[in-house]
């Protein structure tokens, strides 16, 4: 699928691939980040995501190390072996040197690692060739000095030995030059310099004449001349004649060279392609440790069920700042798949939808998420938004005949695989017109099952959210006590635009806000304070269910030590039962072998008490066999430390304790109308049918029951 333009500018997705470049080595991959794509099917993205876990978990590994080579760009190299003609130079054999070094190293970690990381193994499995590329390209470069060998043919291992060995004579004449004039005091300051790489006397031109040598050149005030002393004129040029032939020579090594490998140029291609795309895995990895980022669960039906889900720049903005990210619960499937909020202006509608928008294109492009673990995503082959005034003064175009322009691109392409996000909803024109028109293609919208997050001020949108099956309303909490948005999504019912609030804590003065009021129908007043009076309602609720989910929470706690404490004191009763057993059986034998003795102790000779106990032995044989599980002598019983037994037993007992101080001290869920209850001391529940102040009606069966609320509770 295709991105949309007007969408990726809408949700900033292209400053996400700015900052996911970032963390790219090479330039061909920060291209490619940069402009980054969306997957064209979901299970090509389920691969993308299994590869990336691999990477993941490789990286935070402390065993296994994941090589992350820069991909050198060669296109320059291989523009010149398509050419027929075309020769290499060494800065691109360079290259292609360093891209097979590179692509060697991960091919050698996939290989050893093959049982660790399967995947990173396949990704690697379709590459070869790559020793006999480097065989080729080692034959003739110096690794070392990342030069062409003198031994990479005969003629330039001649060629190179006669260049050192006229640069030594040259070096050798003119250091004896350098002397000489010297000591003469002909020479200026510098005493010398480097032309077209021959070495030059720097001399006074006042002496100029008394310098045996070739004058080139003299300096812009004419004070000092340069002179190519005699000695070496004719070994200089001697020196550029074998310039020239090691020139040649060269050539003829990077056309052999250029011949054999280009016949490697698909191979080549891939090596580049391989190690540019696990560039961009390692920076997709090491960008998500920047906004805690996750590989969520990807469905294969459409629900999406998201867990503090934050915006990943503004998560990176205010890490930065050391603040904290407000993240929202997001949940959209075919039976609530229009999400409606509404609330004050400066509240998170925006940033929520936005949050929404991109996500999802992040998702779809094969990046980690800012959500919790345990989230879940789906696919959808459009996403499209409509946020902000965009104003074109090109195309002379207002705000509401751009919206409108983008609305009927929409009707064109929505459809049940799309998801749109789409801010102020209808505004741009007068409100009561807009409104219609609004509610009009929303409707259509809706109608094509398409996906939707929707921002609103208009009632008649939150009305209509209302009355469909597949829609849901959600507002941005406010706290009505200090006046000021607390930035976190709620879902279930329609937000207040707190217009008198806000500008009441801003200093507008109560006259100005009853005069206001006064010209906004009764109808309409009213419906906004019963829209703040649920938000103020749904808050309470929410704290008081937050304290018995903490109260829930410490009670499971006490009562899992309370069953370790029960577990461990009976595992101890068990293994003392044995001892018990054991040592009383122990008291018995001795017993009856102490009675023997004694019955014996008169006798001169000890056969007959031999006898005695061999029969007494014989007997607890007989015993002991005809037992299914015989007992056997444990040796490493011990004797029970009763002091110790009776300390766990009081800790047990104080546990008890607290279990029933929690429950009796953990807030309750107030009795509302409805409710199903029971009435103390009662099993059969009932339902609520009126209270007032303290007392209540419950109907049981078919009688009714009026009581207090302390003696009713929750069934």
């Amino acid at each position: 699928m295709q991105l949309d333009q007007q969408t990726k500018e809408d949700l900033e997705f292209d400053s996400i691939c700015e900052l996911l470049a970032k963390f790219c080595k090479s330039t061909k991959a920060k291209e490619l980040a940069t402009n980054l794509k969306f997957f064209s099917d979901v299970n090509t993205l389920k691969k993308e995501f299994e590869l990336l876990k691999e990477i993941q978990y490789i990286h935070q590994s402390e065993s296994l190390n994941l090589p992350h080579p820069n991909s050198e760009d060669i296109d320059g190299a291989l523009k010149l072996l398509r050419v027929e003609n075309g020769v290499l130079i060494l800065d691109e054999l360079l290259k292609i040197f360093a891209l097979c070094l590179g692509t060697k190293e991960l091919l050698k970690f996939s290989n050893t690692n093959r049982v660790e990381a399967p995947l990173i193994f396949e990704a690697c499995s379709h590459i070869n060739s790559i020793d006999e590329v480097l065989a080729v390209i080692r034959e003739v470069l110096d690794e070392k000095k990342f030069d062409i060998k003198d031994k990479a043919s005969k003629e330039l291992y001649e060629v190179r030995n006669q260049l050192r060995s006229n640069k030594k004579a040259i070096n050798k004449n003119f250091e004896k030059a350098l002397i000489h004039y010297r000591n003469e005091g002909f020479l200026g300051e510098t005493e010398e310099t480097h032309l077209d790489n021959r070495r030059l006397l720097t001399v006074t031109s006042a002496y100029k004449k008394r310098v045996k040598g070739r004058i080139v050149g003299i300096s812009s005030k004419g004070v000092v001349s340069y002179i190519e002393p005699e000695s070496n004129i004719q070994l200089n040029r001697n020196q550029e004649q074998l310039k020239i032939q090691e020139k040649h020579e060269l050539y003829l090594i990077f056309e052999k060279i250029t011949l054999e490998l280009r016949s490697q140029r698909h191979n080549l291609k891939a090596f580049q392609r391989l190690l540019v795309r696990f560039d961009v895995y390692n920076a997709k990895v090491r960008f998500a440790d920047v906004y805690e980022g996750i590989i969520p669960k990807v469905n294969s039906h459409r629900k999406l069920y998201w867990e503090n889900a934050t915006h990943p720049l503004l998560k990176i903005k205010n890490t930065e700042l050391d603040l904290e990210t407000i993240g929202q619960n997001i949940e959209l499937d075919d039976e609530t798949r229009f999400l409606v909020i509404s609330g004050p202006n400066a509240g998170g509608k925006s940033i929520t939808l936005k949050t929404v928008g991109l996500i999802q294109m992040m998702f779809q492009s094969g990046l980690f998420l800012p959500l919790n673990s345990g989230s879940q995503c789906c696919w959808f082959d459009n996403v499209y938004s409509d946020i902000g005034d965009n104003q074109s003064i090109e195309n002379q175009l207002s705000t509401y005949s751009y919206r409108i322009n983008r609305m009927k691109f929409f009707l064109g392409a929505a459809n049940e695989n799309t998801m749109l996000l789409l801010d102020e909803f209808g505004s741009g024109s007068d409100p009561e017109l807009g409104g219609a028109l609004a509610e009009v293609f929303y409707e259509e919208l809706y109608a094509r099952n398409t996906f939707a997050v929707i921002t609103t001020h208009y009632t008649n949108i939150k009305i209509l959210t209302a009355s469909l099956p597949n829609a849901v309303n959600a507002c941005m909490l406010f706290d009505t006590k200090n006046l000021k948005p607390l930035y976190e999504l709620s879902v279930g019912q329609p937000g207040s635009s707190f217009t008198f609030e806000v500008a009441q804590h801003n200093g507008i003065t109560t006259d100005l806000l009853d005069k206001a009021k006064t010209k906004v129908s009764e109808s309409k007043i009213k419906i906004d304070e019963l829209t703040t009076e649920l938000q103020k309602e749904k808050s309470r609720f929410k704290k008081i269910n937050n304290e018995q989910n903490i109260a829930k929470s410490e009670a499971r706690g006490k009562i899992t030590q309370y069953d370790k404490k029960l577990i461990a004191l009976a595992t101890k009763q068990s293994t003392q039962i044995q001892y018990f057993e054991q040592q009383n059986k122990f008291v018995n034998m001795g017993k009856k072998i102490y009675d023997l003795i004694g019955k014996h102790k008169k006798n001169k000779s000890n056969k007959a008490l031999y006898e005695a106990v061999k029969k007494i032995v014989g007997i607890e044989k007989s015993k002991l066999l005809a037992q299914d599980k015989p007992v056997v002598f444990n040796k490493n019983l011990q004797a029970p430390k009763l002091t110790k037994v009776k300390l766990e037993i009081e800790q047990v007992q104080q546990v008890e304790k607290e279990l029933i101080i929690e429950k009796e001290s953990a807030p309750k869920k107030p009795i509302l109308v409805g409710d199903k209850v029971r009435i103390k001391n009662q099993a059969k529940p009932g339902e609520v049918l009126e209270i007032k102040g303290k007392k209540v009606s419950v109907i049981v069966g078919n009688f009714t029951f009026n009581t207090t609320l302390k003696e009713v509770e929750h069934f």
